[in-house]
């Protein structure tokens, strides 16, 4: 009876101190996170955030089935991406926030925030949950805007980062209300500009147009008055060859 009691109270201790993640049964409509191994808080030096590049080892199987379709320890070389920018599935930029080096995590990661009714290549079948085995081995700044791709032998294998570019992402910034309302203020003030450059130029033929106006009356003002002073002269000396002057009388 003891013995029954013992044994019932120690897989009780063992239900509610295990892994949430080990005792899962179904696949997870949300994001799975256990923790491996702990790194005491006064030994992380380092911690994961986004922007920065991290070098991992992992290792990927199908919920399901449980099969292995990628490892990064099989190949003996760790996988290098910088978090939070898409580079790696939404499981993993979400999954591995906040890790120090040295920390090992199990994620299970539902089809929406891995590869979706897609799939990836044979190794993953479309609408697969997915559990990763990772272990953070170091955190580091990298000057490359872009950092480190999966390798080709990652991408055909349909691991981690076989996601490449990420549609969803782009279509998200695209359509994001911000990048709507800037490009609309961008093209105002674009036609704004326009149309104001093209009242400058408006006015300034116009008044062009006007003084060319005037100089063309002033020249034609001109030349009539030489044209009536001419005139006038040569009426004169008609008027004086008419009158002429009378001889003068013999004395």
């Amino acid at each position: 009876m003891k013995l029954t009691f013992f044994a019932l109270a120690a897989a009780l201790c063992l239900a509610f101190v295990a892994d949430p993640a080990d005792a899962l049964k179904a696949p997870p409509e949300t994001l799975q996170i256990g923790i491996k191994k702990r790194v005491p808080v006064e030994e992380c030096t380092k911690m994961s955030r986004n922007g920065a590049t991290l070098s991992m080892h992992y290792t990927g199987t199908i919920f399901d089935t449980g099969k292995k379709f990628d490892s990064s320890v099989d190949r003996g070389v760790p996988f290098e991406f910088k978090l939070g920018i898409g580079q790696v599935i939404k499981g993993w930029d979400q999954g591995l926030q906040k890790m120090c080096v040295g920390e090992k995590r199990r994620l299970v990661i539902p089809p929406d925030l891995a590869y979706g009714e897609s799939g990836a290549g044979e190794s993953i079948p479309p609408g697969a949950t997915l559990v990763f085995e990772v272990e953070l081995l170091d955190v580091k700044e990298s000057a490359d805007p872009v950092g480190k791709h999966p390798s080709r032998q990652q991408k055909k294998a349909g691991g981690i980062g076989a996601g490449g570019f990420d549609k969803e992402k782009a279509r998200e910034i695209l359509t994001s209300p911000l990048f709507l309302g800037s490009t609309a203020l961008m093209i105002g003030a674009l036609s704004i500009a326009y149309f104001a450059a093209s009242s400058e130029d408006k006015k300034a033929k116009a008044k062009n147009d006007e003084v060319k106006e005037k100089e063309k009356d002033g020249v034609e003002g001109e030349a009539a008055g030489k044209e009536d002073k001419g005139k006038e002269e040569k009426g004169k000396e008609g008027e004086a060859k008419k009158k002429g002057k009378r001889p003068k009388k013999d004395e």
